[in-house]
C-alpha cells in the first residue's frame, strides 16, 4: 500500500513541476509563444495560455475560423461568451455580434437557451461552446435551429466520450458531488456519447466535424481528436 501512495505522490510531484509548462507552444489567438500553464479539475498541464487565458477548445476554434472564415459579414449570436472568442469574432468583422447568457454579467441579452425570446431566423451563425452539457440539450438545439436563418451555422463544442455509443445522463444525479462523479463537473448534467451527432441533427441540421490533428495539436496545445461540430441549417 505504501508503494501505491509513493507512486501517486511521485506523479503529483511531476504535475507540480509541470504546472508552469514544459513545451513551447504557439497561441493563435494572441500570438504568445512559450509555455502554457496547467488548468482545470482534473488538473491538466500545458493547456492554458498565460497571456490571453485561452484553452484548447478556444485555440481549435481559432484555427478553424482562420481556415473557414465563419464570421465575416454575418449576424452572430454567442452564448456564454468567452473573452478570447469575443475578440476572435470581432476581429473577423461580423455584420453584428450579440452575446447571451442566462446568468453572466456583461452580456447583451439575458436568455434561457432552452426557451429563447429571439424571433425566428434572426442569426447567420451561433457559437455555443461547452454549454449543451449544462442544459436540456434537445430543447436548446431546437431553439438554436429556430433562430438560425436558412443556410445558417451552429458551432457547437462539448465533452464527448467517443467510446460510448449513447450519451449518459441520469436525472436522479442532482447534487454537486453526484454530478462531479458521474458527469465530470459539478454543473454538468450528462456526458455525450457518439449519439451526440444524432441529437444535433434532430431538428434538421446537417452535421459536419472539424477535428484537432497533428501537427496543430503539438504546436498549439490542443486536445487530441477534439471536435468542433458544424451544424448547418439547410437553405430550404
Amino acid at each position: 500500500m505504501l508503494r501505491t501512495y509513493y507512486r501517486s505522490l511521485k506523479y503529483l510531484s511531476i504535475s507540480v513541476r509541470r504546472a508552469l509548462g514544459k513545451f513551447t507552444r504557439d497561441c493563435p489567438l494572441c500570438g504568445y509563444q512559450g509555455k502554457f500553464l496547467g488548468y482545470g479539475y482534473p488538473y491538466v498541464c500545458d493547456i492554458y495560455c498565460p497571456k490571453c487565458g485561452s484553452l484548447e477548445r478556444h485555440r481549435l476554434l481559432c484555427i478553424a475560423t482562420e481556415e473557414r472564415r465563419f464570421f465575416t459579414g454575418k449576424d452572430v449570436l454567442h452564448f456564454a461568451p468567452e473573452v478570447a472568442i469575443r475578440k476572435l469574432i470581432q476581429k473577423h468583422a461580423p455584420n453584428s455580434y450579440v452575446t447571451a447568457d442566462l446568468f453572466a454579467e456583461g452580456v447583451d441579452r439575458k436568455e434561457n437557451i432552452e426557451a429563447l425570446t429571439i424571433p425566428d431566423q434572426t442569426f447567420d451563425v451561433i457559437v455555443c461552446l461547452h454549454v449543451l452539457e449544462h442544459v436540456n440539450d434537445r430543447a436548446a438545439i431546437a431553439e438554436l435551429y429556430r433562430v438560425l436563418r436558412p443556410g445558417g451555422l451552429l458551432i457547437a463544442m462539448f465533452p464527448i466520450i467517443e467510446g460510448w455509443e449513447r450519451t449518459y445522463e441520469d436525472p436522479s444525479k442532482t447534487t454537486q458531488n453526484d454530478r462531479l462523479l458521474y458527469f465530470g463537473q459539478r454543473d454538468h448534467v450528462r456526458y455525450f456519447g457518439r449519439d451526440a451527432r444524432m441529437r444535433l441533427a434532430e431538428p434538421g441540421f446537417t452535421v459536419e466535424e472539424y477535428t484537432a490533428v497533428e501537427p496543430d495539436v503539438s504546436r498549439y496545445g490542443l486536445a487530441r481528436g477534439e471536435k468542433i461540430f458544424l451544424c448547418h441549417r439547410p437553405t430550404n
